[in-house]
């Protein structure tokens, strides 16, 4: 833990700098943000101006820490590739700048394609879990973790490797569904 204890603090402090964003932009903001969109582009679920400035940092932040956390103390977590091991550690604080800077954004009157952010982002991720899910070995916290992949190296090696192909094709198909 003390070997990445700076990569888990600069990770922890990226996903809380919106709330920074957020203070600047406060007297602009609304007391209502939109917090979802439905397939429509249309907002469909709103929150408080606190709590998307100050609550979702923090819960993204936690979600962090406890994605973290359980790799950490995977008994095989040697077994995890460091590629994949750097990927866990910033897609939470990705995610929560594209998410708070999209939701400022609208509130304060931008016209957003809500779908377009959304494809793109998941798509990407898709793709670069794809291209690192088949170079793990077992382990109990990154991969496809079935009982008999778990026990059986083959099997384990067969399955990612199936499901890093098909999480890059979902990618695509999530970056392509933004033009269709």
């Amino acid at each position: 833990m003390k070997k990445y204890r700076g990569r888990l603090l600069l990770t922890c402090i990226i996903t809380l700098l919106p709330m920074v964003v957020g203070l600047i932009l406060w007297k602009r903001l609304p007391e209502t943000m939109a917090t979802h969109w439905g397939a429509n582009n249309e907002a469909n679920g709103w929150s408080s101006k606190e709590f998307v400035v100050f609550g979702m940092p923090v819960i993204l932040m936690l979600l962090h820490l406890l994605a973290v956390g359980v790799t950490m103390t995977d008994p095989k977590k040697r077994n995890i590739g460091n590629r994949m091991f750097g990927i866990l550690f910033w897609i939470v604080p990705v995610v929560s700048w594209f998410a708070l800077m999209t939701m400022y954004l609208s509130a304060l009157g931008s016209e957003m394609n809500i779908g377009l952010v959304v494809n793109i982002l998941v798509g990407a991720v898709f793709i670069i879990v794809g291209n690192y899910l088949p170079k793990n070995k077992q382990n109990y916290s990154v991969g496809i973790k079935l009982p008999w992949t778990l026990d059986d190296e083959e099997n384990w090696n067969k399955t990612n490797r199936l499901s890093g192909y098909l999480f890059i094709i979902s990618g695509f198909v999530f970056i392509v569904n933004v033009f269709s």
